[in-house]
């Protein structure tokens, strides 16, 4: 029902987003890893803050990997901190929005693998030259995956559902709106808005 509900904003993004364009050079990766930092590290703060204490498992946490790549790109510590961050962001307080949030970065997570091999292929970039947040998880990639479509079915209730649709099709949403003004989407049209 998720994936239906989100098939839409997925394909648009999927076909603006030029990671598998066979014109993709390490210029334009750069950009889009940048931006994909813009976006992670406030969203990751505002998911630490909802969540209290204990955080998000650190088994998920993805900015390590997205620093480590951006300075195998050539970015230094102050390049990094003077990258923009993305303020329009998702809704975040209650369990259902989380895991409508947690199921895009996961699901962009699980694609990643294919992301992966494409770039290795393309620009040889592996993760030490600037690819680690494409295999973030590495070989746990599968098992995270599937703990997480069990947190989701665990969570599965008429009164909670919208909810989680809700929140992944606006996390969706504010990704595309927040690649498209780093400029690093293909030309074309956003899908409605919510």
């Amino acid at each position: 029902m998720l994936r239906a509900a989100t098939a839409t904003r997925h394909k648009s993004l999927e076909a603006r987003l030029p990671l598998t364009h066979p014109d993709l050079d390490q210029h334009t990766y750069a950009r889009i890893i940048a931006a994909y930092y813009g976006f992670h590290v406030p969203l990751q703060r505002r998911i630490d803050a909802f969540l209290g204490p204990h955080g998000l498992d650190p088994e998920r946490h993805k900015i390590p990997a997205l620093l480590k790549d951006l300075q195998a790109l050539g970015l230094n510590h102050a390049q990094i901190d003077a990258l923009p961050l993305c303020e329009e962001l998702p809704g975040l307080d209650a369990q259902a929005h989380l895991l409508g949030i947690m199921y895009v970065m996961e699901g962009a997570t699980l694609g990643g693998q294919v992301l992966r091999r494409i770039i290795a292929q393309r620009l040889s970039i592996d993760a030490d030259t600037g690819g680690e947040f494409l295999d973030v998880y590495g070989r746990d990639t599968g098992r995270l995956w599937k703990a997480f479509l069990k947190q989701l079915a665990d969570f599965d209730h008429p009164e909670h559902n919208a909810q989680v649709i809700d929140a992944a099709c606006m996390t969706f949403a504010c990704f595309e709106a927040w690649l498209d003004r780093a400029g690093v989407l293909k030309p074309g049209q956003m899908a409605a808005s919510l």
